[in-house]
């Protein structure tokens, strides 16, 4: 190769890798802001939940539903825990993976149990992270949460009560068999944090004439990345471009409520896709949503 060929091929090669470097630039300059509003913002989601089942004393509950907190920690806290008060719940739900199994600080998390438990009635069960800690640690979550009035629901059921009616809330983690304990004519509520079992769940309850009416669910973290006109791109537990992400779902008469999560697990990062609280008000009507 000539010396002109050689010279033409080096100024080539500097173009391209300018090229590329003006790319990268832009692209980094143009996802970062989204980069950061999504790991940064808190989305409200308020869903009517309407059933004709719910007890009139019920109608216009409203519930805060969080999951995937992740021992966040620091500033963050306070902001969030303002979004679930200013939202005024009459119960707060929390679907799992308070903890985070790579970078446990069960300190943070139970900070937070106790400013959350300070806003109103809160219900926990526990999400796989919660299972792969030491012993030792997750006693403390359970310690912590007892001694703030948060009832733990292991695959137990109990009753909301008000104005001499009631509610069943069942919650559980490894699922086997449902739990059945409530009346068959009551209205149910499930916490349980992976909604790739809301089809199970729904058919083995159906099954046994015990239908589980609405489920609380999180695990998913709204599918990490939002594409446009897609979904989320990837979740645990079900892979690429899962299917239950975030909002409401309905299978066989059940219905499941999704939330994307207040936390990052691990190192993992969100793009198109904030932190994501759920408020459900309840409505003793005609089955729909909205």
């Amino acid at each position: 190769m000539g010396k002109g060929n050689k010279m033409n091929k080096k100024l080539l090669n500097k173009k391209r890798n300018k090229i590329f470097l003006i790319v990268l630039i832009f692209f980094v300059l143009a996802f970062t802001p989204l980069l950061i509003y999504s790991n940064y913002h808190i989305e409200v989601e308020n869903i009517t939940f309407k059933n004709k089942d719910i007890p009139e004393a019920f109608n216009g509950t409203r519930i805060a539903h969080l999951s995937d907190y992740h021992n966040h920690g620091g500033k963050y806290d306070d902001r969030l825990v303002r979004v679930v008060a200013d939202s005024e719940p009459d119960y707060i739900f929390i679907t799992g993976d308070m903890v985070d199994r790579s970078f446990t600080n069960t300190d943070k998390t139970n900070s937070f149990l106790k400013k959350i438990s300070s806003i109103a009635p809160c219900y926990l069960v526990w999400g796989n992270h919660e299972m792969e800690i030491e012993a030792s640690e997750l006693e403390k979550i359970k310690s912590c949460a007892e001694s703030c009035g948060i009832s733990i629901l292991n695959d137990d059921f109990t009753r909301l009560y008000k104005d001499n009616e009631y509610i069943s809330v069942t919650g559980n983690y490894n699922y086997i068999e449902a739990v059945t304990g409530y009346g068959k004519d009551e209205f149910n509520i499930w916490l349980h944090h992976f909604p790739e079992d809301f089809e199970m769940i729904a058919d083995s309850t159906g099954k046994s004439g015990h239908q589980m009416d609405l489920m609380f669910s999180g695990h998913a973290h709204g599918g990490l990345i939002g594409l446009p006109f897609v979904g989320g791109l990837i979740a645990p537990g079900q892979g690429i471009f899962p299917e239950y992400i975030s909002g409401i779902y309905e299978y066989n008469g059940s219905s499941m409520i999704v939330s994307r999560g207040v936390g990052n697990s691990s190192t993992t990062l969100r793009l198109f896709n904030p932190f994501h609280v759920v408020i459900c008000t309840l409505e003793s009507s005609v089955k729909s949503y909205s």
